[in-house]
Formats: structure tokens, C-alpha cells, sequence
């Protein structure tokens, strides 16, 4: 029998996370580790029973992870802000998402003592994080992953602000 050896990439990978998630446990989260981002997806729709409502935040995370395309191919109520033809429209979009059965995101940085870190131009992920849905959903890639606050500052202002400013136009 040949036993597959983990890569050291994928063995610090492993060992951050477990870290993270216990940190995560002492700020009353669960977190999960998975190696890939199919595993990602399929942990994810497992914890979101068929027919629940979801409101997402804009998220390159969510999209390239394939999680969104499984959600609207599947048996959810998506609640889209990105269907809002005008400012009315968003607002009440917005009001649903606030009753959402579930709010997904991901997030600007996460350092290893489990501190989330966002910077919104318009406070929309921040607040439906805080007070919307009561179940939210933070999908984070290991590139997402600081060592402490200032580290996790400085990739939300100098990596993540300037490529969400590029991509919102």
C-alpha cells in the first residue's frame, strides 16, 4: 500500500487552519478546513438545507469557488442584489437579505487568532455580517490567511481594496 505524503504547502495550510479554527471556537464560530474548493462547495450546500433563502455579498471567492453557480442551479432562493435595476429596487432587495435563512460572503483578510477583517466601500457586507441573517457563511481562501491584525489590514488595503476598486469600476 503507498501512502500519499502532504506536500508541505498543504501540511502548513492544514496546521493554520486547525489553529484558526480553534480561535474561531473561542469567538463563538465554527470553522472547517477543506483542501479544495469542490470540497468547499459541497461542505457549504450541506450546511444550507434545499429551499433556503441566501443573500450573498459581492464576492470573487463565492463566484470562483463555483459556489454560487451550485446555489443557483440548485434548490435555494437566491436573494440577488445584482438584479436591482435601480436604487428602489436595491433597497428592498436589501431588506430581504436581511431576513435571509443565510448570508454568504467571504472576507478582505483572517488572521490566526480568528479575527475577520472587511473593508466595504459601502458597509454592505459588513452589516448583513454583523446584523443580518442569523446564519452567515464566510468562505476564505488560505490566500486570505494573516498572521496578526496589522498584516490583515494591510492586505485588505493593499490587495483587496485595489483589486475590488478595479473590478466595481
Amino acid at each position: 500500500m503507498i501512502k500519499k505524503t502532504m506536500t508541505p504547502k498543504k501540511q502548513y495550510y492544514k496546521n493554520a487552519a486547525e489553529t484558526v479554527i480553534k480561535n474561531l471556537e473561542r469567538r463563538r464560530m465554527e470553522g472547517y478546513y477543506c483542501e479544495t474548493k469542490e470540497e468547499a462547495v459541497a461542505l457549504a450546500l450541506s450546511l444550507m438545507p434545499k429551499g433556503s433563502s441566501i443573500g450573498w455579498g459581492g464576492s470573487m471567492t463565492l463566484t470562483e469557488s463555483g459556489l454560487m453557480d451550485a446555489i443557483k442551479n440548485g434548490d435555494y432562493e437566491l436573494i440577488d442584489r445584482s438584479t436591482a435595476t435601480n436604487k428602489e429596487e436595491t433597497k428592498e432587495i436589501h431588506k430581504r437579505i436581511f431576513g435571509a435563512d443565510f448570508f454568504l460572503t467571504s472576507t478582505n483578510a483572517i488572521t490566526l487568532d480568528g479575527q475577520l477583517v472587511n473593508v466595504d466601500g459601502r458597509s454592505n457586507r459588513v452589516c448583513f455580517l454583523c446584523y443580518g441573517p442569523e446564519k452567515v457563511l464566510v468562505i476564505a481562501g488560505m490566500n486570505k490567511l494573516s498572521t496578526d491584525l496589522e498584516e490583515a489590514m494591510k492586505r485588505a488595503r493593499n490587495v483587496a481594496a485595489p483589486m475590488n476598486t478595479v473590478r466595481l469600476n
